[in-house]
């Protein structure tokens, strides 16, 4: 305390002696889109630029800009009278009262006899009042555009700037040049006497004729610089019916508001060949690896092959096509990735590529759209969808995900309220209503633990098992990488799909399920922990697991029955509730709930497996849970932590 009021007086003493506020060293400089636009066309060995657009046409001086001014209303009876004195023989601009139109029409009438001297003055009394931007005229949206092209594009290479009617006559010889070239075409080209479209017809055309190393902008206010730049280029595709990698559609608005995100749609317009070379070139090689995979498959022995779909895999519960498409996916990768190191086209796209990328662009978040799109893409590679899991009835594995509910009918009512027989749906199971929200856990038990034996058993007799709760972070927390580096805890991203928000396993939060309650989720065609004392045994079960239905089906068949034995329906207060709660293994978990049916000798319980997360990420959820539950301890501290 003492030193800190030394401190404070001490820098009273000093007044403005102290240190002023430093600049941030680490600030990022501000983008620079002309120099960023220049290294972009320089990597992508660019050696001229076009710009096509009505802007460049000559246009007649026919006082345009005088004319809406009027029509507008924009200009006081004093420029009237102005306007008057310079054109000789006026009567209605000395009408304060005159029409608008009549007065726009009397100037156009006698625009033409002037000479320049008098149009100048006459633009010169607009200019006072309404300063040199005037009303804004139609297609004058395009100016500040061509501007910032020019400002972007001009003086590092060739820049030509030409009409529509120009670009017309010269296309021959500037496709047969041999230059390397970007082209960006103005869409509407209506102040030429063209159609609205007629940059499209254009583009369309080059397409089909213009060298390999053309590239072809669509640049148009018609659209805004979102995703409406990306369903406009997905429908002029499908219109052209053309190799769509070579043109972009480019927003105007990106260059008249302000010109740091039009670098990003040139790189993108540069790099899109490149993209559709990668990706040609690992659909060709995939596409012959396959067959070649497949027939390496088919030419592995019985003796081979018997061994390697039997044995371990056959006990862990392996499916036996999972294996061969295991074996089959070693082959194919090796084979792909022997095919594209050897293809130089790939080479020289992915150098391409790289170049551009490491060209300097402002951090930008990416669209609704894309965001989705990668989040999908990703999710997959986080997890396994539910569908073959509960179909081919995969066996429980670490990392298994099952979402929790509690059933909104209590033990014995639910068949009570029911006329005592509950509908049983067509996948077989009871038509339970369920209430309140679902909660999802994550199985965290070892591999080997989870192992059912050739008799259908596990080695352990083990009851009981560990999930931990997936859980929503903190408000303002994004998730965007998984593990995380809080010990009791892992990251998930993309876990919901709709959204491809994150979740956090809450390694701390654990809770302990009974085996019986997931083992169901396992061998019902719904993936619900469910099962009938009569249930048929479903296809697809793998040996050891048919065992294990077996011994299920008649421990369902012995609780029912010793559930009857009960009485259920004399019993009061909550005496069911416990009796089914102890008889299912529920009784030392808040989060899983169970019922018994004497109408159709079931076991219901309100769980459901619904994925899996994919390794590597489980058996590093399973190392994280290692090393939680192996953490050192240590004697607590002499000095009280709380806040004094």
């Amino acid at each position: 305390m003492h030193e800190e009021s030394l401190t404070s007086d001490a820098a009273a003493r000093a007044g403005s002696s102290r240190v002023p506020a430093q600049a941030d060293i680490n600030a990022a400089p501000a983008f620079d889109a002309k120099a960023a636009s220049a290294e972009l066309l320089e990597l992508a060995a660019v050696e001229r630029v076009i710009c096509v657009d009505d802007w460049y046409a000559e246009k007649e001086d026919d006082g345009e800009n005088v004319l809406a001014a009027l029509a507008e209303g924009a200009l006081l009876p004093s420029d009237w009278e102005q306007i008057a004195k310079v054109i000789p023989g006026v009567a209605l601009l000395r009408d304060p009262s005159a029409p608008l139109e009549l007065l726009q029409d009397e100037v156009r009438d006698r625009w033409v006899s002037l000479d320049e001297g008098g149009r100048e003055a006459i633009r010169q009394i607009v200019d006072d009042r309404l300063g040199p931007e005037g009303v804004g005229l139609p297609g004058e949206e395009d100016e500040p555009a061509a501007a910032c092209l020019r400002d972007l594009l001009a003086g590092s290479r060739e820049f030509l700037t030409r009409s529509l009617s120009d670009w017309r006559r010269q296309r021959a010889i500037l496709l047969a040049d041999g230059k390397s070239t970007l082209i960006l075409f103005d869409r509407d080209f209506s102040r030429e006497g063209a159609s609205q479209n007629a940059g499209e017809e254009e583009i369309s055309g080059l397409l089909r004729d213009a060298p390999e190393n053309w590239r072809i902008g669509l640049l148009t206010h018609t659209v805004s610089p979102d995703d409406a730049e990306v369903e406009a280029w997905k429908t002029l595709s499908q219109q052209f019916e053309a190799d769509s990698s070579r043109f972009l559609v480019i927003a105007k608005g990106r260059l008249s508001v302000s010109a740091d995100g039009f670098p990003r749609m040139l790189k993108l317009t540069l790099l899109a060949p490149a993209l559709e070379r990668l990706q040609g070139g690992l659909a060709e090689a995939v596409n012959g690896t396959w067959a070649e995979a497949i027939d390496k498959v088919g030419r592995i022995d019985p003796y081979t092959l018997e061994a390697a779909l039997n044995g371990d895999r056959l006990t862990d519960g392996t499916w036996g096509p999972e294996t061969l498409l295991r074996i089959a996916t070693a082959f194919t990768q090796d084979s792909v990735r022997a095919k594209l190191r050897a293809d130089r086209t790939v080479h020289v796209s992915s150098e391409l590529v790289t170049s551009l990328s490491r060209v300097k662009m402002p951090s930008a978040s990416n669209s609704d759209r894309v965001r989705q799109e990668l989040a999908e893409i990703e999710r997959l590679e986080y997890f396994e969808s539910a569908d073959h899991l509960t179909e081919l009835h995969f066996p429980l594995e670490v990392g298994d995900v099952f979402a929790f509910q509690k059933f909104a009918d209590k033990p014995h009512k639910f068949e009570q309220q029911r006329n005592g027989d509950p509908a049983v749906s067509e996948s077989g199971t009871l038509s339970l209503r369920r209430s309140g929200e679902e909660h999802y856990l994550i199985l965290l038990a070892q591999p080997c633990d989870l192992a059912v034996r050739a008799d259908g058993k596990r080695g352990n007799d083990l009851e009981f098992v560990r999930l931990a709760p997936l859980k929503s972070p903190a408000k303002g927390r994004i998730i965007t990488h998984p593990g995380g580096g809080v010990a009791t805890s892992f990251d998930l991203p993309f876990f919901f799909e709709e959204s491809g928000a994150g979740v956090e396993v809450k390694l701390s939060q654990q809770h302990y399920i009974p085996l019986t309650a997931l083992d169901m989720c396992v061998l019902s065609a719904t993936g619900e922990g469910f099962m009938f004392a009569e249930q048929e045994m479903p296809n697809h079960l793998l040996p050891n697991w048919q065992e294990r239905f077996k011994h299920l089906r008649a421990w369902v068949a012995k609780q029912v029955t010793a559930y009857r034995a009960m009485e259920p329906r004399e019993m009061s207060g909550k005496a069911a509730d416990q009796i089914t709660a102890a008889m299912t293994g529920t009784v030392a978990s808040n989060r899983l709930e169970a019922l018994i049916s004497l109408s159709h000798s079931a076991i219901s319980y309100g769980v459901r497996r619904v994925g899996r997360l994919r390794e590597p990420y489980r058996s590093a959820l399973l190392s994280r849970m290692a090393q939680r539950d192996s953490r050192d301890a240590f004697d607590p501290s002499l000095i009280d932590k709380t806040k004094a």
